[in-house]
């Protein structure tokens, strides 16, 4: 039973991931999206934006954003501007995600069961051409300090993802759409990777804020345990587009049940925390973050039929972002 507590959840597998906030807020047009003559140019990665969706593509995993909701604490001093963006079509943007994930499960008469997972995932991001609320993912040679993970993580080079942005800059749902050669280890790690990431982006308010202001989101996420998640962002410095804000994150349960992944079983969620911080850069004319670092961590007890035999549980993630060119 501990085994099956710690299975990587599938690409193919439809997760809440909250997404909100990846996507800095792109309500702005994309300019002309005229493609050029050969109509190349707004599909290169050189491009600001691409002709080429991943809506509705062969193959695509769609996972729902759960909504959250912000408060502003304190709108900071003077001056104050609303963080509006404009997404740029003069070039992609290219940046590099870096997680590290970690997970030890220990239980009575049982030896400790270890897991690590480190992915290092370029990506190229580029709006839709003529519509601000697409903004698509081409992801470049994925790497791991892992040798077999390495191996796998070949055949995801050149894999698309996509995320769809409401009006207002409300985000709706993740798409990633594998390569055909990449086998289900390449295609756990990539979701694992991207679902972590995201899902501890920064939300931004829509009301004016400055230097000093401080705002709360907090959104429900559904999964083998279903949390509560509150990011309370700090915005340290503005300088024109970008925002250099910092951030705590504390999850905690709903409710104190516990569902084994892959089953209907259940365990009685005895205690829980995770708890993080650290800080991001935000670009308004970009969709990602644009550098970054975030370390989550903390740890669980999980009761089964014998309530003198909890399988403990220490989780923790490091996300780091940081732009390639």
């Amino acid at each position: 039973m501990p085994d099956a507590l710690i299975t990587r959840p599938l690409l193919r597998r439809a997760q809440a991931v909250g997404v909100c906030a990846v996507i800095t807020a792109v309500v702005a047009g994309c300019g002309s999206g005229d493609p050029g003559p050969d109509g190349a140019s707004s599909s290169s990665a050189a491009a600001g934006c691409t002709t080429e969706s991943t809506v509705g593509a062969s193959g695509a995993s769609l996972l729902p954003v759960p909504p959250a909701t912000v408060e502003v604490l304190d709108a900071g001093a003077a001056p104050r501007l609303a963080p509006v963006g404009a997404p740029s079509t003069a070039s992609a943007q290219q940046v590099r995600l870096v997680t590290t994930s970690s997970s030890t499960s220990l239980s009575q008469g049982q030896a400790p069961s270890d897991d690590a997972q480190t992915v290092d995932l370029p990506i190229t991001a580029q709006v839709l051409c003529g519509d601000p609320t697409d903004i698509e993912l081409t992801l470049g040679a994925a790497s791991s300090p892992s040798p077999d993970l390495a191996r796998s993580l070949d055949a995801v080079r050149g894999s698309r993802a996509g995320l769809a942005v409401a009006a207002g800059s409300v985000p709706i749902a993740l798409r990633i759409v594998p390569a055909a050669a990449a086998d289900d280890t390449a295609r756990s790690a990539i979701e694992q990777t991207l679902v972590q990431a995201l899902q501890r982006s920064v939300t931004l308010p829509r009301y004016p804020i400055g230097v000093g202001a401080r705002w709360r989101s907090v959104r429900t996420i559904t999964g083998a345990a279903t949390v509560r998640q509150t990011i309370t962002s700090t915005l340290r410095a503005r300088t024109g587009s970008t925002l250099q804000i910092d951030v705590t994150v504390d999850e905690e349960p709903v409710n104190a049940v516990f569902t084994i992944p892959g089953s209907d079983q259940t365990l009685t969620i005895a205690s829980y925390t995770m708890t993080g911080s650290g800080s991001m850069t935000l670009d308004l004319t970009r969709g990602l973050p644009v550098s970054g670092e975030l370390t989550v961590d903390g740890g669980r007890s999980l009761v089964g039929s014998d309530p003198a035999r909890p399988l403990v549980q220490k989780t923790g993630v490091d996300i780091r972002w940081e732009t390639t060119r």
